[in-house]
């Protein structure tokens, strides 16, 4: 009965529309599928935004971590005396305390070609450009802000594999003015020339590029280095190393909350102790609820699906209109209002399903190009998948249901 009622018993009305459809199928199909693959990529950019949301801290090894009490994530954590790492040392359970020093710095960026630049009055080229051809694209000599991270050399606080890069180039980095350059950094940076350039500067400070580390890009910041403290001191323009702004801490092992509330009653106000599954959590929540970086890409996802709804309706309602004299005769054949309304449902779901097809074979393309050229995590995830193809049928199904009203139009006694 259910599949008489959807058209799929002979004559199987809501498929034979669909594929008669012609130009009118096209455009529906086309533009759902156009409108799913921009649902997929905004999802994909707000699970690329999840991501990269906690990949700095991923990489650095802490079970608390210690900040000022205006930090609000990552990349603006406010300054820290070095005074209360070494209050918290005195904390039962408390194994390690280890500084970070981190902030934004200027970095000279080579040209490209090396040995004939562009002017610096050459029109620059469009952001299709750039993306296409990646670090092949014409530049002058400039200057770029990236992260720069620094550390004690005895107690680098990192998690492999980063850690062994450091520790690779740990004689080096002691040299004064040496840095590792993150090897995933937009090529603007020079990762592909360091061999060639040598014309480095951090800020207003001469460097050298000893080696490099792979750490995933995010969207505050195109690139990283790391260097020793006295390094980061000098060229960021710190007055000492007594102001710092993490405290990594090691605890002992299933001390993590009762270590926590003995740091929050030792230590003064001016202090934020944070376990790291907290931390993790308010990086999340800052970069997918509270900037507008998290909800542009919601939006997307919502006027996307708006824009698909919109196409198939219009389809959907010239089909019928253009078809009304069909659709009385099947009313004056015994088809009841509900059950041509079932195929008109059951159409415009086909429409969906269709597209939703052909936008996940397109977005899986532009994925990995997108992932390849700019560098962001895009992945595929079962969850987004599951969403967009609930999204379809339900914009099937509601599209569907709206043009009902216009099969009232269709009465058998206009036939005569």
């Amino acid at each position: 009965m259910a599949r008489s009622w959807l058209g799929l018993k002979n004559p199987p009305l809501a498929w034979r529309n669909v594929a008669h459809g012609g130009r009118r199928s096209f455009a529906a199909i086309s533009g759902a599928a156009f409108s799913l693959t921009m649902v997929l990529l905004q999802l994909g950019f707000l699970q690329a935004v999840r991501i990269t949301a906690t990949n700095n801290f991923d990489v650095l090894d802490f079970d608390v971590l210690l900040t000022s009490s205006r930090f609000e994530q990552f990349y603006a954590p406010g300054f820290l005396p070095l005074e209360r790492l070494r209050q918290a040392k005195g904390v039962d359970g408390v194994e390690s305390a280890t500084p970070l020093y981190a902030t934004f710095a200027l970095w000279r960026c080579p040209p490209n070609p090396l040995d004939a630049p562009p002017d610096d009055s050459a029109p620059r080229p469009g952001a299709l450009t750039r993306w296409i051809e990646g670090s092949r694209t014409p530049r002058p000599l400039q200057r770029r802000q990236l992260y720069v991270m620094g550390f004690d050399l005895d107690h680098p606080p990192f998690r492999q594999p980063i850690l062994g890069s450091i520790e690779a180039a740990r004689g080096k980095l002691r040299v004064p003015d040496r840095v590792l350059l993150n090897a995933l950094s937009n090529p603007d940076f020079g990762w592909q020339v360091r061999d060639r350039f040598h014309d480095w500067e951090l800020e207003d400070t001469a460097v050298q590029v000893v080696g490099g580390f792979d750490m995933l890009r995010g969207f505050a910041a195109d690139s990283t280095v790391l260097c020793s403290d006295d390094t980061f001191v000098r060229a960021c323009d710190y007055e000492s190393r007594e102001t710092t702004n993490f405290g990594l801490l090691k605890v002992k092992p299933g001390a993590v909350d009762a270590t926590v509330a003995a740091l929050r009653k030792a230590l003064p106000s001016d202090v934020r102790v944070s376990s790291r599954p907290d931390v993790l959590a308010n990086e999340v929540d800052h970069w997918v609820n509270q900037t507008s970086t998290g909800q542009l890409f919601a939006i997307g996802v919502l006027v996307a699906m708006n824009v698909a709804a919109v196409v198939v309706y219009q389809v959907l309602s010239n089909d019928v209109r253009e078809h009304l004299p069909e659709y009385a005769t099947l009313r004056a054949m015994g088809y009841s209002i509900w059950r041509l309304a079932g195929i008109l449902v059951f159409q415009a779901i086909l429409y969906m399903l269709i597209s939703f097809a052909a936008a996940v074979a397109i977005a899986v393309v532009v994925y990995l190009a997108t992932e390849t050229l700019a560098g962001i995590p895009m992945v595929l995830t079962r969850e987004n998948l599951a969403l967009t193809f609930a999204l379809a049928l339900a914009v099937g199904a509601v599209t569907g249901g709206l043009t009902v009203n216009r099969l009232r139009l269709a009465q058998p006694a206009d036939l005569f």
